[in-house]
């Protein structure tokens, strides 16, 4: 009887230690399960718009932008304005010495008054038929011959003074007082900085994918600056040189900060899309055939999926096919897993 206690000890005993090594073995086997898995880091897919853009540079240029030339040579007499002074259409700029012409018109009107008063008087006395026909023709020509040599001179005179002809800033002053006029060189560069815009060349590639009117961004990098504006016209032409074709964008310019010849980046849209899958490029994958492929994961099971792309732009991808914008994609660790691994998601 006392053997059998013993013996019935001895059992419990082994049982108890058979147990906990069971236990172990299973809690291993659960670890090493644990421990195969790879660790990956996922998001969930949404659906997004996607506009795809591409750049072109352009230059800042101004309809009123021009070089004021003398149209006579002289002694310049007086230079009345400074630069950077805001003018007026038709202010006086600049004066030349012209005191030979104004001698000569002065000279001339003394002989108009007095051609005009024998014209005045030949003409009553040929209307109370008093004197020859061909004396009053002769006075009649002689002063309107006079008169007309007149309004010439005074045509003249206005070719020693430089006026604006539109209202701007005078960027340059070229001569100095006393210097000599020359026709062949620029006094002034006269700006009107409240019109300006900016033109580009686009490749022909992309006629028909942009119109008058569509909304684009003009960024300066010298300036740290960008204004969202419109496409104000389009050009006919294609260059045959470079193949491209003339885009005008309108430009706001109230606080005259762009300058003529100012250097613009455009970014146009030439492509938009409402609601489709987008991802990024970094997560594409290619088979040695060149097939795209992406993983994603289902019940902790990573799953290759064969996808086609569309247009990329800052760093995303829309895609076309093989996504219905509801998967859970693996990002970290994407490169590292293949079709059928077990997987668990990292924060």
């Amino acid at each position: 009887m006392r053997y059998s206690l013993l013996t019935l000890s001895a059992a419990i005993m082994l049982s108890s230690c058979g147990g906990n090594e069971s236990t172990d073995e299973t809690s291993s086997t659960d670890s090493l399960a644990t421990d195969n898995a790879t660790a990956v880091t996922a998001s969930q897919l949404q659906r997004a718009d996607f506009s795809h853009f591409f750049t072109v540079q352009g230059l800042v240029e101004a309809d009123q932008n021009a070089q004021l030339f003398p149209e006579a040579a002289g002694k310049i007499t007086a230079i009345l304005v400074k630069e950077g002074d805001n003018v007026s259409k038709g202010q006086t700029l600049l004066t030349i010495d012209s005191k030979i012409v104004a001698n000569q018109i002065n000279e001339l009107q003394s002989r108009l008054s007095l051609a005009k008063l024998v014209y005045e008087k030949q003409e009553s006395l040929w209307s109370q038929e008093i004197g020859s026909e061909i004396q009053y023709l002769e006075a009649k020509n002689n002063f309107e011959s006079l008169e007309s040599s007149l309004e010439t001179l005074e045509a003249q005179k206005s070719l020693y003074v430089i006026t604006a002809p539109f209202a701007g800033i005078v960027d340059e002053i070229n001569p100095k007082v006393g210097e000599m006029a020359n026709p062949a060189m620029p006094a002034f560069r006269l700006i009107n900085m409240k019109s300006v815009y900016v033109k580009a060349d686009v490749t022909e590639g992309y006629l028909g994918k942009i119109n008058e009117g569509d909304v684009v961004t003009a960024a300066f990098p010298s300036m740290n600056y960008e204004v969202e504006t419109k496409i104000k016209r389009i050009g006919n032409y294609i260059n045959p040189n470079n193949r491209t074709f003339k885009v005008t964008l309108e430009l706001p310019n109230s606080n005259n900060m762009l300058r003529p010849n100012l250097l613009a980046e455009i970014s146009v849209r030439d492509y938009h899309s409402d609601s489709t899958v987008v991802i990024p490029t970094s997560l594409v994958q290619l088979t040695p055939s060149g097939q795209e492929f992406v993983y994603a994961i289902e019940g902790g099971i990573a799953k290759k999926i064969e996808i086609t792309t569309g247009k990329s732009y800052m760093n995303n991808v829309e895609v076309l096919e093989g996504l219905n914008g509801n998967e859970m994609l693996i990002e970290r660790g994407a490169r590292s897993v293949k079709d059928g691994d077990e997987v668990s998601i990292q924060s």
